[in-house]
């Protein structure tokens, strides 16, 4: 009878800790939809004052888009601002993190950070019962 109640305990820790991880692990999916959808809306966001002081032409036989830190910036900003509140709201502590920007001028890069509190804290994920620190980045080209 022992026996069967320490199993019985060890398997009731042991699917409270896979239902967590496996929260945790959707919460930062979620996340990283959320940063492919800005990052792709911010590869649109033309930074006007290269744009028009560019020389004529394509650079390397392709037409792209120019890119800058404040352009990928701003459109992220406005991305977030303008998604729906059951979407944003979703994430506690949700913030644009560094490096947010264009590290060559043609692709969008965003970062992302949020806090995941895990739904069935047991007493083995008690050192990270105040929250989860998520941190993801995702990567858009212009075209």
């Amino acid at each position: 009878m022992l026996l069967s109640l320490a199993f019985g305990v060890l398997v009731l820790a042991l699917v409270l800790v896979v239902a967590s991880a496996s929260a945790v692990h959707i919460e930062r999916k979620r996340l990283l939809a959320l940063a492919d959808g800005a990052a792709a809306d911010a590869a649109d966001a033309i930074d006007v004052a290269t744009y028009y002081g560019a020389p004529a032409g394509p650079v390397d036989g392709a037409t792209r888009v120019p890119l800058s830190d404040a352009s990928v910036d701003a459109a992220v900003r406005e991305y977030l601002g303008a998604a729906p509140a059951a979407v944003v709201g979703e994430f506690d502590g949700l913030r644009v993190a560094e490096p947010t920007g264009t590290p060559d001028g043609t692709t969008a890069q965003v970062t992302l950070a949020a806090t995941a509190r895990p739904p069935l804290v047991p007493w083995v994920l008690v050192p990270w019962s105040d929250g989860i620190a998520l941190r993801v980045t995702s990567t858009a080209r212009a075209g």
